[in-house]
């Protein structure tokens, strides 16, 4: 039998070590151990009973086919993983997005589970019962572990806005998950302020989003992200033939992991094993699963480190992915100050807000600015510079910025429609500069529902 321990607020977790990196404050702490391939799975047992842990009925198109406390428990693991799942953009209390570990840990949602399980099962789950401590997690890990909510006194709440939570003594299911599945990946508390893995006092929510110090965490166990993990990038489908589409992918041994259908198994995933790579390994073919549903899907080459395996990404066998990633592209032209400037896309540029955020940086120290946009790219020189953008160019917004920087709201174009792209890049004023013009890199954004 496991010990239970690192329970949520408790005091004098066991600490197994304290690592501080050199010139930063660091104060992540260890339990021993790391999950293995073997342990990327997890599993969720539904048995909350409160109406506020299982309200939110509004689906999430980053999370599949999940709603209610499934839906909270998924976003709370995944922030841990490499990359952004899907657009990442979904929670507005993660300004990094959902995914934002940056190492070579990934985990990866098998389904639902139809029992409790037992303590290595790797399930999380209700215990009937209230304590000082709101969860607590069940280790060893390397050969698996259990996460259990404490029913009382609180009222679990699923409801991504707190504004729409109810309830007395109300606490975050995601939040929660998030701080002990890092537990389950091998961190303890730490006495670093604000971090997720530290001693929280906000109702959980403020544990969504891990930190610096979090991620120094993940890293010194697993590894800063490798250049050479694969990467799922976006999915096209055919019927029930699935082309993913990626970076990465070994010539002739890949291995698919899904999300299974049946609730229960034991945590290993769906796969569809030896596919080969296309396009030089940035393409993978296979047809769906009749076992698997809407959830994630990861690639696994043949090899038994953390880089071996993807970072998971959304799939739903019914419908193509309703997102892009913004995609910044070219070069940005170095302005008089020496600075260089940076457009980015913040949130996703969903057409049912009217218009997206665009943030500016490394301009020129004061002045105007245009936001240009137009149907195509181009790499045409200009001004010293490059124009990224081809055909009918419309000016999209006239700006004033200080230092360099503004955040902007872009209006959509009429008409426009979800999966539509346009291209975006920015004029500056440039006094400084012979030609007296400033020029940002392009940036590609696909316009989301």
């Amino acid at each position: 039998m496991k010990t239970i321990i690192n329970v949520l607020l408790a005091l004098g977790a066991l600490a197994v070590g304290i690592w501080v990196l050199p010139g930063e404050s660091r104060g992540f702490t260890l339990l021993g151990g790391t999950l293995d391939l073997g342990q990327r799975d997890y599993r969720f047992f539904n048995n909350f009973n409160g109406a506020s842990a299982n309200s939110n009925t509004v689906a999430d198109p980053d999370f599949p086919g999940a709603l209610g406390a499934e839906l909270a428990i998924w976003k709370g693991a995944a922030e841990w993983n490499s990359r952004l799942h899907g657009s990442g953009g979904t929670d507005t209390h993660q300004p990094d997005g959902i995914g934002s570990g940056r190492s070579n840990f990934d985990s990866f949602y098998a389904g639902l589970a139809t029992e409790v399980g037992g303590v290595n099962d790797n399930t999380a789950s209700m215990i009937s019962g209230f304590s000082s401590v709101h969860a607590f997690l069940e280790f060893p890990i390397g050969d698996g572990w259990r996460i259990r909510f404490f029913e009382g006194p609180d009222s679990w709440q699923d409801q991504p806005d707190m504004a729409q939570w109810s309830g007395p003594f109300p606490w975050d299911i995601q939040g929660t998950m998030t701080h002990e599945y890092g537990h389950a990946l091998g961190l303890d508390h730490t006495t670093v302020p604000g971090a997720t893995m530290g001693v929280p006092t906000q109702l959980g929510v403020g544990l969504r989003s891990i930190e610096d110090d979090d991620r120094a965490g993940v890293q010194f166990l697993y590894g800063a992200v490798s250049p050479s993990k694969p990467v799922i990038e976006t999915y096209s489908l055919a019927g029930n033939l699935v082309t993913l589409r990626g970076r990465n992918f070994h010539p002739t041994h890949n291995e698919v992991w899904l999300t299974q259908l049946i609730p229960g198994g034991d945590g290993t995933p769906i796969k569809v094993t030896h596919l080969a790579s296309q396009s030089g390994g940035t393409e993978l073919a296979f047809t769906f699963p009749a076992l698997a549903k809407a959830g994630e899907v990861a690639v696994k080459l043949p090899g038994f480190t953390d880089a071996d395996l993807s970072a998971p990404f959304p799939i739903d066998p019914n419908q193509e992915p309703y997102y892009h990633r913004p995609l910044s592209y070219g070069t940005s032209k170095v302005t008089s100050s020496g600075s260089t400037p940076a457009i980015q896309v913040v949130g996703v540029p969903s057409l049912q807000q009217g218009s997206f955020e665009l943030d500016v940086s490394n301009g020129p120290t004061f002045g105007m600015g245009i936001v240009l946009s137009a149907t195509a790219r181009n790499a045409m020189p200009f001004f010293g510079g490059t124009l990224w953008l081809a055909g009918h160019i419309e000016r999209e917004r006239v700006f004033n910025h200080q230092f360099g920087f503004a955040r902007l709201n872009v209006p959509f174009p009429p008409g426009a429609v979800p999966g539509e792209s346009r291209f975006y890049q920015v004029w500056f004023a440039d006094q400084g500069d012979p030609q007296g013009v400033g020029l940002s890199h392009g940036i590609w954004v696909t316009f989301a529902e």
